[in-house]
């Protein structure tokens, strides 16, 4: 990727239910991620529901409340660009994470950041490296 060139990136679900309720997260993502104008973030429906399906769960209730959700989320969605996804491929191990290989392709992003290992172990689909935060930031820092 040369300097210069726009970033496209997916953010798993869970990446931002990570923020919602870790501040070194939510940092992250607001510094590296939505601040960042050589970056562009894509998000669908399916991943929005997969967001609220998963926030909602009681176990996070002691970190976060669903008011405190809806504003990070409020805040998200005016830096993120929404895709509908055109197809689902069938290759990751657990086909709920379809969606999202679909919604990288959808929108050509270079990179999908997670933090499953059922997308980690794929390493890559098609041109789409799949990585953590940690090394989706390092190679963004080469880059810009």
């Amino acid at each position: 990727m040369r300097k210069g060139v726009t970033v496209k990136v997916v953010l798993d679900a869970n990446w931002y239910v990570s923020a919602c309720i870790n501040r070194k997260s939510r940092r992250t993502l607001y510094q590296y991620i939505l601040k960042n104008v050589g970056i562009k973030a894509y998000y669908s429906q399916e991943l929005l529901t997969e967001f609220a399906d998963v926030i909602s769960r009681a176990k996070f209730r002691k970190y976060v409340t669903l008011e405190q959700a809806e504003r990070l989320k409020a805040i998200v969605l005016r830096f993120v660009i929404k895709v509908h996804i055109d197809s689902q491929p069938c290759v990751a191990r657990d086909v709920c994470d379809n969606y999202l290989l679909g919604l990288c392709e959808s929108c050509r992003a270079h990179y999908l950041v997670s933090g499953d290992r059922d997308l980690l172990i794929l390493r890559s689909h098609k041109a789409i490296s799949i990585l953590t935060m940690g090394q989706f930031i390092q190679v963004v820092g080469v880059i810009h």
